[in-house]
């Protein structure tokens, strides 16, 4: 069963400084530097405790440190017993319904053929 696995980075409790002001390609820069940082320190916490093969997928850097990714629960424990980051649990991936039917739907009555809709034209 894979489970999808929210990770974000440990925040330290001291209270920052405000900023100063930047502009917004500065910050949309810097906030992708720090989401790639963190897929790249989750992917060094997998590979260094042998947990490549439980991740099924898991999501791109983006504008936020935050990283989804679906595993075993084997993993998700690994992932929660590091130090570095916060880990969440959503529902089971396989408990999700699809939003479409993957399979035709069937019927047990017999289809009329068109055929016989042709058959009083002649």
């Amino acid at each position: 069963m894979w489970i999808e696995t929210i990770i974000m980075p440990r925040e330290e409790r001291e209270p920052r400084p405000a900023p100063p002001p930047r502009d917004r390609r500065a910050a949309l820069l810097a906030a992708g530097e720090e989401s790639r940082a963190l897929r790249d320190d989750v992917m060094r916490f997998l590979s260094a405790n042998h947990l490549l093969g439980a991740v099924k997928w898991m999501s791109e850097p983006g504008f936020l440190p935050l990283i989804t990714l679906h595993c075993t629960e084997r993993a998700l424990e690994k992932l929660r017993s590091a130090a570095e980051f916060v880990v969440g649990r959503a529902s089971p991936v396989d408990a999700y319904q699809p939003l479409t039917s993957t399979e035709p739907e069937l019927s047990s009555e017999p289809v009329p053929m068109a055929a016989s809709a042709f058959a009083r034209y002649s």
